[in-house]
């Protein structure tokens, strides 16, 4: 008999740095290296802490990946692959 393979329980989850998401990271990184570019690391960086806080609250009753869906709608985020569509064109016509 055959056995059965093993699946990961976190295939699906996003990747971690330490103890925090990616995405929730991201924000205060780029507002310290935004600081260190302009000269004002402590306004940037805390600015960028708050952002944090005020995404992870947004976040928090949405689904997963939510914040990329609605980018893409938006038409910011690049998408490529055959299942993308032009995020302008509202209306399909057979």
């Amino acid at each position: 008999m055959s056995e059965g393979l093993r699946f990961p329980t976190t295939a699906d989850e996003p990747p971690y740095l330490l103890l925090w998401r990616i995405d929730d990271v991201a924000v205060p990184l780029l507002g310290l290296a935004g600081g260190m570019l302009v000269g004002h690391v402590l306004p940037f960086a805390s600015a960028g802490l708050l952002s944090m806080f005020l995404y992870r609250k947004y976040r928090s009753g949405r689904p997963e990946f939510y914040v990329l869906h609605a980018m893409y709608w938006a038409g910011m985020y690049p998408a490529r692959g055959a299942g993308f569509v032009n995020p302008f064109v509202r209306t399909f016509l057979p």
